[in-house]
C-alpha cells in the first residue's frame, strides 16, 4: 500500500480540480490458482480425460486432431489460466482518490482506465476469503463458468484488503 502526495504527468487532466490521490496499489503478482468452483474441476477432468484416453490408446489415428484441441483446452484450464491471471494482474493498477476508484489495464491492446465514483450510497463488501477483495460496483460477468448475470468490480487480491476498505470508509465519510 503507497500513500501518494502529489499527483505526476499520467494523472493530470484525468482527476477533477479538488481531487487528489491518497492511495495506489496493485493485485498480488503472484500466480494463484484460479478455479471457481469443485464443479467446473470435475467437469473439466471429465471432458479432458476422454479426448485424452482416446489420444493415448490410439496414438496413430488420423483422426485425433479433435482430441488435440479437447486437451489443449483442458491444459489452458488446469495449467495455464493460473499464469494468464497472474499476467493480467500485473497489468493491473488500483487508485483511490478522495472521490472515486480507478482500475487501470495495461493490456495488449492497449491501456483503460475505469472510474467508479465512491459516494455515501456506494455499498462496500470486504472480502477476505480467496479473493481478498474489497467490492464497490457490479459489472456484467466476464467468467464462463459463472450463472451469474453481473459479477462484482473492486479492488482484488490485495495484501491488505482491511486497511484499503477502511479507506474507502473514510471516503464514503467525507473524511479522506
Amino acid at each position: 500500500m503507497t500513500a501518494t502526495a502529489t499527483v505526476d504527468d499520467d494523472w493530470q487532466g484525468l482527476l477533477d480540480p479538488d481531487e487528489r490521490i491518497i492511495w495506489q496499489g496493485q493485485p498480488s503478482r503472484r500466480v494463484q490458482l484460479e478455479f471457481e468452483s469443485v464443479f467446473s474441476v470435475i467437469f473439466m477432468a471429465v471432458w479432458t480425460g476422454i479426448p485424452l484416453f482416446a489420444l493415448i490408446t490410439q496414438p496413430g489415428s488420423a483422426v485425433l486432431i479433435i482430441p488435440v484441441l479437447f486437451v489443449g483446452i483442458g491444459a489452458y484450464f488446469f495449467v495455464g489460466q493460473h499464469f494468464w491471471a497472474a499476467f493480467q494482474r500485473r497489468r493491473t493498477f488500483y487508485t483511490l482518490t478522495n472521490t472515486r476508484a480507478f482500475i487501470g489495464h495495461a493490456a495488449l491492446t492497449g491501456r483503460t482506465l475505469d472510474s467508479y465514483p465512491i459516494t455515501q450510497d456506494t455499498p462496500l463488501q470486504l472480502d477476505e476469503g480467496r479473493a481478498r477483495a474489497v467490492w464497490f460496483a457490479t459489472g456484467p460477468k466476464t467468467h464462463m463458468f459463472s450463472n451469474a448475470r453481473t459479477a462484482p468490480i473492486g479492488f482484488q487480491r490485495l495484501d491488505d484488503p482491511r486497511a484499503v476498505n477502511q479507506l474507502l470508509r473514510n471516503v464514503q465519510r467525507g473524511d479522506a
